[in-house]
């Protein structure tokens, strides 16, 4: 096993450990404990207050570890050996700079796995949309052929939590986000077997600029030798030109939904689904699981949660929890699918947060043909929505009182939002949440918003 073996636990046993960012998706819990198991002192500093961090404190209780809530400080980086980032930590953070000027060692969980799992085990997908369904149903083909296969990377828990399950014939199948693969970048590697599902604009208020977003993408591919694989869309605008492409080793092998059998019928809907399972289907391929098989696999897939997921019929109206759609682009598709399934008659849309730098024109352009309701959620987002509603031919707020598309809100209670909108939906209605923006004016993050929202669906939606 290439877990908490002796190195490990003599590498790290008494080393002083700052977790920077304990943060609410698991990475900085994951850290705390995979240094804490290995004999290592934590301590654990966020701007974030104790009542804000309590999800990710209580999972630490058992631990001895040390905190700085509320603030970060020159003088932990001082006590440290080692420094894990966040990795939604920006690039020239005061705190990280000074570290640095220290000669302390910064890196993401992500760097730490890297130390402990080859490149050569590692099939990464990275992309703006579509990674966590391509990754689930790459890893769900290889489990269903019987391979040792484990799942990891930006699912909701950090990467470190799977190091001890990574034995010398494991395969690992890795969501990648931007931000991880700055720690590809550090170590210098790319995953033997890597996927780009597309690249549109997506974190534009952490990089400067899409090319800047685009450019950290490619690292993905960066390091592969001639005997590594990179997966692209056929045709990309992005990703399949000379531009993008020049300097990479890896054999290029492009995927499209035009790869997949006439007769192929799959559970998810939608046209991006299908370039999803074209990927994975490519993948196979490197592995010579027959075609045929792969497809069954696929096709029977039934999703990923939060990713345009069934949650309840009610009295004939279907309520769909999209929360992973965090920009605008993941959000017209949904619509979009949905749309093109029921009708756009039919959907009844809640959306809007907070904005990470994002053009919401088309989006906007869209929601007016597709949807005939929108229910807000309150944020920045939301605001530049309405701007782009207003200008948007056929729609109108409230008390503009033309058109044909109806606004409400903006709410900062699901429940009181869900009970306005059970207020006017009738049989053969959509209920489509899919947030287009960022949570964390009112949510500790995606997945928290998509636990809360089907919790208050239940306490709405009763017989």
């Amino acid at each position: 096993m290439r877990g908490y073996n002796s190195k490990a636990m003599k590498q790290f046993k008494g080393k002083k450990v700052l977790v920077f960012g304990l943060g609410l998706n698991q990475g900085g819990v994951g850290s705390a404990k995979f240094f804490s198991s290995l004999g290592a002192k934590i301590r654990v500093t966020d701007l974030k207050t104790a009542d804000v961090l309590k999800p990710s404190i209580d999972q630490l209780g058992n631990y001895q570890i040390e905190y700085v809530l509320g603030k970060h400080r020159n003088e932990d980086i001082d006590w440290a050996d080692l420094v894990i980032k966040n990795p939604a930590v920006k690039p020239g953070n005061t705190y990280i700079e000074y570290a640095l000027k220290k000669r302390k060692k910064v890196e993401q969980d992500m760097g730490i796995f890297l130390d402990y799992v080859k490149p050569s085990h590692l099939i990464g997908v990275t992309g703006t949309k579509g990674k966590s369904t391509t990754a689930s149903l790459i890893y769900e083909v290889l489990k269903n052929d019987g391979r040792d296969v484990v799942f990891a990377g930006n699912i909701g828990t950090s990467v470190l939590d799977t190091v001890p399950f990574v034995k010398r014939g494991t395969l690992v199948v890795l969501e990648i986000s931007s931000f991880q693969l700055e720690s590809f970048e550090s170590n210098k590697v790319s995953p033997k077997w890597a996927v780009i599902t597309n690249i549109t604009p997506d974190h534009l208020n952490y990089y400067s600029s899409m090319d800047e977003y685009t450019q950290s993408k490619i690292i993905i591919g960066k390091y592969q030798t001639k005997d590594d694989f990179l997966f692209i869309r056929k045709d990309d605008p992005v990703i399949d030109n000379l531009q993008f492409l020049d300097g990479l080793k890896g054999k290029i092998i492009r995927f499209s939904k035009d790869d997949l059998p006439k007769s192929f019928k799959p559970n998810l809907m939608g046209e991006h689904n299908l370039e999803n399972i074209a990927a994975a289907l490519a993948v196979m391929s490197a592995f010579d699981i027959p075609k045929d098989k792969a497809l069954q696999t696929l096709a029977s897939f039934q999703g990923v949660p939060f990713r345009m997921e069934l949650i309840k019929e009610w009295c004939g109206v279907k309520i769909y929890n999209d929360t992973t759609a965090t920009g605008p682009d993941a959000g017209i598709q949904t619509i979009k699918t949905l749309a093109s399934h029921i009708g756009s008659g039919n959907v009844v849309l809640i959306c809007g947060g907070m904005n990470k730098g994002m053009d919401y024109t088309k989006y906007a352009a869209i929601a007016s043909k597709f949807v005939k309701k929108i229910f807000f959620i309150k944020g920045d987002a939301t605001d530049l929505i309405l701007l782009s509603l207003r200008g948007a031919k056929g729609a109108h707020t409230r008390k503009v009182g033309t058109g044909n598309l109806d606004f409400h809100g903006p709410y900062n209670d699901l429940e009181q939002l869900l009970t306005d909108v059970r207020k006017d939906v009738k049989p053969g209605d959509i209920i489509l949440f899919s947030p287009a923006a960022t949570s964390f004016n009112l949510f500790q993050n995606e997945f928290d918003r998509g636990r809360k929202f089907n919790i208050a669906v239940e306490k709405v939606f009763v017989e």
